[in-house]
């Protein structure tokens, strides 16, 4: 997976940015239906757990 060098190789960041994107796009659909809707998804990087949650910001 990783080096002590490098958090996660290009490839890797690479997924985990598209999989962001992809939920911004479907969240960005759904808060139109229902304001406030939240997409979430879990990783792990060298046994560690992330946890993204991506909304639509509103000004006001």
């Amino acid at each position: 997976m990783a080096t002590d060098d490098d958090a996660v190789n290009h490839d890797e960041a690479a997924e985990i940015g598209f999989k962001i994107v992809e939920m911004a796009d479907r969240v960005k659909v759904a808060d139109k239906v229902l304001p406030g809707t939240a997409a979430k998804w879990n990783f792990m990087i060298d046994d560690v757990k992330y946890h993204v949650v991506v909304t639509v910001l509103r000004d006001g």
